[in-house]
């Protein structure tokens, strides 16, 4: 890690976004934080039940949900503190500079935000076999550990391992600037024109069309096995597993794959001002799939919602004893 302790304090280093927040740094310090406080509440209160409700812990489903529950919270934690903290100041933070501090800034910005991406689309095709082959490949616990969790261990370990080579130890020489926001903006490793198409490619305009693709070939296969297939399909024990993933690629899509093709094309030569305009636009709401990401779960599992939302309706209906006086 030699290397990455070269640090650029001046203004040599070139970086477009010196110029203006797209939008404004208070916009964006405001509307970050209005949704910061009930996405880190939601967060943690689904990761708790989650893990410690014998039920939902062994539903089969939930894994993949606590898996991008516990990256999103790493995100609003320190990710997002440290972009709110640098809004908050203009065009820098407030706390001292380190070189550790911006390496684990870029590890949390970059790794955990393509691991989203990742077990989103690994959620999207892990849900035909939950729905449409359970009985064929979840039904005995060897099936279950290959079928299930192996998918997700080899995918954690492809993630750790690529961005604590990129980031970490990289094959050149990080850049970090004191007077910037996010310590310069990116790691050098966006520079080296295979790695960063790898990137962009692999762990992101790729994982995000397989998971439209496979999200819309199950809301195909949910209507005709319902409306149209003389086969039995239990909709209502499948319904909030499919609405979910439904809800949370919509979510994802919408955001995460338009940004995604603007920066590839983007990193190809003479194509630098390729959707320069909406770009920042994109940017500034590529934070909104985090945030919103915990509350489209809390909302999608209504058994976890708390009990107080319930007690009006119950107690307006309930019927007390009438005493006639005699």
């Amino acid at each position: 890690m030699v290397d990455n302790e070269t640090e650029n304090s001046t203004s040599s280093y070139d970086y477009d976004y010196e110029e203006e927040f797209i939008p404004s740094a208070k916009v964006q310090f405001w509307t970050y934080l209005m949704f910061e406080i009930p996405s880190l509440f939601c967060t943690i209160y689904l990761l708790y039940h989650l893990t410690f409700n014998r039920r939902l812990r062994r539903q089969l489903q939930n894994h993949v949900v606590m898996i991008l529950l516990f990256l999103c919270l790493i995100v609003l934690v320190i990710d997002n503190s440290f972009y709110l903290d640098g809004l908050r100041m203009g065009h820098r933070n407030s706390f001292p500079y380190s070189t550790n501090v911006c390496l684990l800034w870029w590890f949390i910005d970059y790794g955990f935000y393509g691991a989203i991406q990742v077990f989103l689309m690994w959620a999207s095709f892990e849900r035909h076999i939950l729905v449409f082959y359970r009985r064929q490949f979840l039904r005995a616990r060897r099936k279950i550990f290959y079928i299930h969790y192996c998918p997700l261990i080899i995918i954690s370990i492809y993630l750790i391992g690529f961005y604590v080579g990129v980031i970490l130890f990289p094959p050149c020489e990080n850049i970090f600037d004191s007077n910037n926001i996010a310590c310069g903006l990116y790691p050098c490793y966006q520079d080296i024109p295979w790695i960063n198409a790898w990137d962009y490619f692999s762990n992101g305009i790729l994982c995000n069309i397989l998971e439209a693709f496979f999200t819309i070939l199950l809301v195909f296969r949910t209507i005709w096995r319902k409306y149209i297939s003389t086969r039995y399909f239990h909709w209502k024990k499948y319904r909030k597993m499919i609405i979910q993933l439904l809800s949370i690629s919509i979510l994802s899509l919408s955001i995460n794959l338009p940004q995604a093709l603007i920066t590839f094309v983007q990193s190809q030569p003479n194509m630098s001002h390729f959707g320069s305009t909406v770009a920042p636009y994109f940017f500034y709401l590529t934070t909104y799939v985090v945030l919103f990401l915990p509350i489209v779960c809390f909302v999608c599992l209504p058994e976890l919602w708390p009990q107080v939302f319930f007690f009006c309706q119950q107690h307006r209906g309930a019927v007390a004893p009438i005493i006639i006086a005699a």
